[in-house]
């Protein structure tokens, strides 16, 4: 004979028996969970949020929060987006240019990967998930000379659009993401 244990709470706000499932955990309460259920719990915090968004100082002092909490984390680190960095502009101008020559060149849900940065090949991009993009650029190494990149491996420089397609292609499928 199988015994099984129902665990069941009653949430403070609503006064509802439910499921321990349906209380957030929390390691400082007795039994490991919230007193106040979780649709109660969501309730009161859209309710917050409805009435703190009308109040001009709270938006004020939440866009200066997260603009510092941006810099703190991001600025200085080498995480924030590069080209929007003035030391990045200066060291890649070809790059700069070239995102700029294709700006008007969009496809949903893909980002653009020039896999040449000499003038003719501008407009001419890899079409990449934003996944498969960062996976594509951890097995790619800039060549500023040619203005091109080469394979990390073998440091053979890729000067065609088909090599370079073929090489992303096999890291995506053979290597660790």
């Amino acid at each position: 004979m199988e015994i099984i244990f129902f665990m069941a709470k009653i949430c403070f706000k609503c006064g509802v028996q439910k499921d321990l499932s349906e209380f957030y955990v929390h390691p400082q309460m007795a039994d490991g969970h919230l007193n106040k259920c979780k649709e109660c719990n969501k309730k009161d915090t859209k309710n917050r949020q409805d009435i703190l968004r009308n109040d001009p100082n709270w938006i004020d002092s939440e866009r200066t929060r997260g603009r510092k909490k941006y810099h703190r984390l991001y600025i200085g680190t080498g995480k924030a987006k590069p080209h929007h960095n003035k030391a990045w502009q200066n060291k890649y101008p070809e790059k700069k240019i070239a995102s700029s020559r294709s700006s008007h060149v969009r496809r949903s849900g893909f980002e653009k990967h020039h896999w040449s940065y000499n003038e003719p090949h501008y407009k001419d991009v890899v079409w990449l998930t934003k996944k498969h993009h960062m996976k594509a650029h951890r097995f790619l190494v800039y060549d500023q000379e040619q203005m091109m990149y080469r394979r990390y491996d073998t440091m053979e420089l890729l000067d065609t659009k088909d090599r370079h397609e073929a090489f992303i292609k096999h890291c995506i499928e053979t290597k660790e993401d």
